[in-house]
């Protein structure tokens, strides 16, 4: 993976810290334990083998099978959030449901299928900038973490910084309506304190990304609750606002579910 990214071979101090933040071995013996599943049998066995309860609200809002939807929602935790809410989501479309996702994620094969892959780190490629358009063109069902990144503490309140507008623009263009879902969850105190410390110091490595499996572990036997709201016609996204000012109204509603 790192020899892919860096376009040559790393050093053995940097592979060592590497699977030290990454817990490689913990990861390796639970995606063991989910074995050959694909897509959202993956997600669901992801959710099973880290025991983890999902609580469902809302579940009788998801539209029905057969239209195009944007699925959009907060990121508060940067791995399950993610997983749980495409379990329960996923289950209920057969032409499929597509995530755009982080590169590195393809990795996990049995997964690769249901993402689109997304470059965090350098530029986006043309390939990959047709590969998202030709989702938003397709009748598989979109799923989306405007944010960008995992919900940061500030105040006090652990909330997703500022959406990015593309999704509010999609949905007119590709005639998408969106649903809103709200996912109740948080990282451990730790992860909140390296962001705050990172930023305050102006690092720019993510040093709390590189921290998100052990986010993961720390998951295990929790309660995820996931409430989906109403669908929002992308007819009622008019020309009263800008994308990027329905982009935060929506992010507003989906606090309030």
């Amino acid at each position: 993976m790192l020899e892919e990214k860096m376009h040559r071979k790393p050093k053995k101090w940097m592979v060592a810290l590497i699977r030290w933040l990454l817990i490689e071995d913990w990861l390796n013996t639970y995606l063991s334990k989910i074995g050959d599943k694909q897509g959202v049998d993956f997600m669901q066995g992801v959710v099973d083998v880290l025991d983890i309860k999902v609580e469902v609200t809302g579940e009788e809002n998801l539209p029905e099978p057969g239209t195009p939807y944007m699925f959009v929602c907060n990121h508060p935790l940067g791995g399950v959030d993610v997983v749980s809410v495409a379990s329960v989501v996923g289950k209920h479309y057969p032409e499929g449901l597509k995530i755009p996702a982080n590169d590195f994620l393809l990795l996990l094969t049995g997964i690769k299928d249901m993402l689109i892959p997304v470059n965090k780190i350098g530029g986006q490629s043309r390939s990959l900038s047709e590969k998202i358009n030709q989702a938003y063109a397709s009748d598989v069902q979109l799923m989306f973490f405007p944010a960008g990144k995992v919900s940061r503490k500030n105040n006090g309140v652990i909330a997703d910084e500022e959406w990015k507008k593309n999704f509010v623009a999609k949905s007119i263009e590709y005639k998408r309506n969106i649903v809103p879902i709200r996912i109740d969850a948080k990282n451990s105190r730790f992860f909140y304190i390296v962001a705050k410390l990172r930023a305050k110091f102006g690092i720019k490595f993510n040093i709390e990304m590189a921290l998100l499996v052990r986010e993961l572990r720390k998951q295990m036997h929790n309660t995820i609750k996931i409430t989906i709201g109403k669908p929002i016609s992308y007819q009622s996204l008019d020309e009263t606002k800008t994308a990027y000012q329905w982009a935060q109204k929506i992010r507003e509603e989906v606090y309030k579910l």
